[in-house]
């Protein structure tokens, strides 16, 4: 049967296109599903902060009247600003084993970028880099951790045959040992007496000022990947909505300096447990699951390490994987994933050598001239 590709424009699309996954998966038990409230909010081009500064365009595959796929265009104005060229994103990417299926999808989010002047294409970004980035191409054994994404091992093989190429991968690196190395514990004192430095954990009475701080910092240090794109307040707002829930303040740490806000390190159990025994809903149960979810885990996410420019070389990188050992471990969690980490950033692939890291998953992130 002829492959058809249409515009989701009704809100029955809208639903075919969130739901999508759930078929494609159904069969996969490492597939963690996400929230459907989140999908649909993302979706949501009048509410979503992040459609103030972008536009996009969503798209159905069909064979026979089912959906075997869809895909998104996007064009961010603030990429633009940031990176000075004209660049594009596709994401939402999900497709049955089928090129012409592939291809088809590409045709369309492709098409949206070069109406819009694009010279380029890079993905998958749902919707950038500061959400689900990257498809997976090596470790698929086991679920992803939270906020990372997952995907069969054919894609790669039907992205690349669309003509889309390697631009970044982006390394996750486990840390499963929960014994503090012995020569980080030994050198710590000197470290932090040498370098200036304070390290304490967040305060959550004080939450609204501490993300403030946070908002602060992270478009400064985020610049040295290729793929930053810098958050909105209002973006930043919605991400700590979000993420407070599923905060432990032992585990999110400011690094300062006479005072001044400098570093932060922001690592959170794997909520992807409660995601995955919820299957989409909240309610009636998928709360409960939720909030017992760090009882659940012994997995941790390091998902934002920073220090300013200024005050790199300090070791303050290190002070917050010792303070995340010292106040991990006790509370039961034995391994953490640093994620992610581009594969040519060589101050955080040394640092997680030292501490006895391996690099056990890889996600791309493609390009292509439009």
């Amino acid at each position: 049967m002829p492959v058809t590709v249409e515009q989701v424009v009704s809100k029955k699309q809208v639903k075919e296109f969130v739901k999508f996954p759930y078929t494609l998966y159904a069969k996969d038990s490492n597939w963690v599903p996400p929230l459907l409230m989140d999908d649909f909010r993302k979706l949501d081009r009048k509410k979503h902060p992040f459609w103030q500064h972008a536009e996009g365009e969503f798209f159905l595959a069909r064979r026979d009247g089912a959906v075997v796929g869809r895909i998104a265009g996007v064009h961010d104005r603030i990429w633009e600003e940031t990176h000075k060229e004209k660049a594009g994103y596709w994401g939402w990417f999900e497709c049955i084993d089928d090129a012409e299926v592939a291809r088809l999808l590409f045709d369309a989010a492709f098409d949206f970028a070069r109406k819009r002047g694009c010279t380029r294409i890079i993905g998958p970004m749902s919707p950038n880099a500061n959400d689900y980035i990257g498809t997976q191409i090596e470790g698929f054994e086991g679920s992803p951790v939270m906020l990372m994404t997952y995907n069969p091992p054919y894609y790669d093989r039907i992205i690349q045959a669309y003509g889309n190429r390697k631009w970044k991968d982006l390394v996750a690196w486990m840390m499963d040992n929960p014994e503090i190395p012995e020569r980080l514990a030994k050198i710590m004192p000197r470290v932090e007496a040498k370098g200036g430095f304070k390290i304490r954990t967040i305060n959550m009475k004080d939450f609204k000022n501490e993300y403030d701080r946070f908002v602060g910092l992270y478009n400064s240090y985020e610049q040295v990947n290729a793929v930053f794109t810098p958050m909105t307040p209002d973006e930043m707002a919605v991400m700590a909505k979000d993420l407070k829930m599923g905060l432990d303040p032992d585990l999110v740490f400011f690094a300062e300096v006479d005072g001044k806000i400098v570093g932060v390190s922001v690592t959170m159990p794997d909520f992807n447990v409660g995601y995955k025994a919820a299957y989409g809903h909240l309610f009636p149960f998928g709360i409960y699951h939720l909030l017992t979810a760090k009882k659940k885990t012994h997995l941790v996410r390091t998902i934002s390490m920073g220090v300013l420019k200024e005050y790199r070389n300090r070791g303050i990188d290190l002070a917050f994987y010792y303070y995340s050992y010292k106040n991990g471990v006790p509370k039961g969690y034995t391994a953490a994933e640093m994620s992610w980490v581009e594969e040519d950033n060589a101050a955080m692939t040394n640092t997680a050598l030292k501490l006895g890291g391996k690099a056990y998953r890889k996600y791309r992130v493609y390009e292509k001239a439009l």
